[in-house]
């Protein structure tokens, strides 16, 4: 009893902190939703000719599916580049990212993995294997976009771009076989404005969007091949199980499942010829291509762990975690290497593995996996929508029963992420786009609070671009907090790139030997480096003694030597940068540049 009540203790102050991170901008959606629903109320036909001056404007793109998936494409690339002076590209800062960039950079230099160092010992990162590989712990999918990005401009942030910019034309298409055609439009706009320029899926390298390409295409091609099997279709299909796969298998079963099952039973109910019929068009490029990912995936493991059949990420939780990745499972009995605050950091992460030990406790968590999900894809502006579509949608076994499965699925994970839920988002956005079509359809004589919101919600979107905009641009209201659980708004990380271009400035290349101690904050970790650990401008690495830091500093003579070490977060002297905890960086051999100038 008195365990349970600690854990309701502290989780709860973990719920007041979540709920503190939620920002500026959620609570300006709540206020401006609480005024459209005023609006509805007293002044529905308030603006009703401008609006019907906007929708004509647009009837252009209303019944063209190629060009609806065009345009929104262009606007996705306009309106990130539009911000481009005030907010740049993302830099890679916490460990999930930093671990898929060595992923992407791996991939990009043309191999799976990478050798591990003779001096592993001093590289040890979060979420990086360094035996019997020096590799990423997640599954391929998750840095392709990035390796993309890396070899077509020589920057993987252009990769992430090119996921949201492809995320954002798949949800119209998608939606192009769930809704009817302006709808669809509308939903890749509505998609576009609220992820494609402030979320963390487009500023950070989780890769929350690829994931949710894939889920698109698998949802999109469903209806297409229920009507007219096609080996496009099939193709595009299995394309997107590929990506789900390789990225986030076990979300990607939990969407996958429940479309195989409903194929099944439209072939069963089929006569005989339409079943050769689907599979020969739609079955033979959906297998051709899931069995391509899975052969990946095999040659990835393969690669990381030296066993087709173990997964890298498997191999860094026996390695360095304390829990496992589901409630349900057993605790981890792993070796818990690495550096002393390595420990701390894994319990930290590990806190909310605690919420198993009681039924009210797992209740919590599955409220507030649903209200962050909740938050993220729809928020409240979009509400009034969402809920209608919910209701116009209570006699559709599938969306409804894809749904419940999915979220009892994610229940049962550890943490609470939105790209956990990406393979989702298409299922949200139908419930979204057909709660639209529901307002509409109401009698606009009797009824025109429904028209209003439909029309009303959209403009909604588009002002609430202004307030992140402001900030970046003109550095007031400030946005609160960075929070994965939100849609607004991501910055990036100032530290690295400073430390970094310092470095860069100076003659020669160097090495930072990162001293461990009390001050070392968890969530930051600053060891972290490129494939080729010998070739690179810049090491990172952990002190480990006298003896073994003097055996590394003979392995890299050629280069200067840096002290970096964190400072206490009250240090009046040496301020940090961007908020972060003050530091210290000291040049441990101020003569070598003096006998060894320009070195390369």
């Amino acid at each position: 009893m008195n365990s349970d009540f600690s854990l309701v203790h502290v989780y709860d102050k973990l719920l007041a902190l979540s709920s503190a991170t939620l920002g500026v901008f959620t609570l300006a959606e709540f206020m401006l939703a609480l005024a459209l629903l005023a609006l509805a109320a007293f002044a529905p036909r308030w603006g009703s000719r401008r609006f019907d001056t906007v929708e004509r404007l647009f009837g252009g793109l209303a019944h063209r599916p190629i060009r609806q998936v065009l345009a929104v494409g262009l606007l996705a690339i306009a309106l990130r580049a539009l911000m481009l002076p005030w907010m740049g590209i993302a830099e890679a800062s916490v460990a999930d990212e930093t671990s898929i960039l060595l992923q992407a950079q791996t991939f990009a230099a043309g191999r799976l993995a990478n050798p591990t160092h003779p001096f592993w010992e001093h590289f040890e990162t979060f979420y990086v294997n360094q035996v019997p590989a020096y590799a990423s712990m997640y599954f391929p999918g998750r840095g392709a976009p990035l390796a993309a990005g890396l070899l077509l401009a020589q920057n993987a942030w252009v990769g992430v771009w090119m996921s949201m910019v492809l995320m954002c034309m798949a949800a119209t298409w998608m939606l192009q076989g769930w809704v009817v055609l302006p709808m669809a439009l509308l939903g890749g706009i509505l998609v576009t404005l609220r992820l494609g320029v402030f979320s963390f899926w487009v500023n950070s390298y989780y890769g929350g969007a690829f994931i949710a390409l894939g889920a698109m295409l698998v949802i999109g091609a469903l209806p297409r091949i229920l009507q007219a099997p096609r080996w496009r279709h099939g193709l595009l299909m299995g394309l997107g199980m590929v990506i789900l796969m390789t990225s986030r298998p076990y979300e990607g079963f939990l969407l996958c499942f429940p479309v195989a099952l409903a194929l099944l039973l439209h072939l069963i109910r089929s006569r005989w010829q339409h079943v050769r019929l689907a599979l020969v068009r739609v079955a033979l490029p959906a297998v051709l291509m899931v069995g391509a990912g899975g052969g990946l995936l095999l040659a990835y493991n393969q690669a990381t762990t030296g066993q087709p059949l173990k997964a890298a990420y498997q191999l860094n939780r026996e390695t360095y975690a304390s829990v496992p990745a589901f409630l349900i499972s057993p605790p981890l009995k792993s070796l818990h290497q690495g550096p002393a605050y390595f420990q701390d950091y894994f319990a930290m992460e590990g806190a909310n593995y605690g919420l198993r030990k009681s039924p009210l406790l797992w209740l919590r968590s599955g409220v507030a996996k649903l209200f962050h999900t909740w938050n993220f894809y729809i928020g409240a502006i979009f509400s009034a929508a969402f809920f209608a579509g919910l209701w116009s949608c209570r006699r559709d076994p599938f969306l409804l029963g894809t749904t419940a499965f999915f979220m009892g699925g994610y229940f049962l994970e550890t943490w609470n992420f939105p790209q956990y839920t990406a393979p989702l988002f298409p299922l949200l956005l139908i419930f979204m786009m057909r709660g639209f079509e529901w307002l509409r359809a109401r009698d606009p004589v009797r009824n025109p609070a429904g028209l209003f919101l439909a029309r009303a919600m959209p403009v909604a979107a588009l002002l609430m671009l202004a307030l992140p905009a402001t900030s970046f641009i003109f550095g007031s209201p400030s946005m609160g907090v960075n929070a994965t659980q939100t849609v607004c708004c991501t910055t990036s990380d100032k530290l690295r790139p400073a430390l970094r271009q310092m470095l860069l400035d100076s003659p020669g290349r160097d090495l930072v030997l990162v001293k461990s101690g009390p001050n070392n904050p968890l969530g930051y970790e600053m060891v972290n480096n490129e494939p080729d650990i010998d070739k690179a401008d810049i090491v990172w690495a952990h002190r480990l003694g006298t003896e073994k830091d003097n055996r590394l500093r003979q392995y890299f003579d050629d280069r200067r030597v840096w002290e970096f070490e964190w400072l206490p977060a009250d240090n009046k002297d040496k301020p940090g940068i961007d908020g972060h905890q003050p530091y210290r960086l000291t040049l441990l051999d101020p003569e070598f540049q003096k006998s060894k100038p320009g070195q390369p």
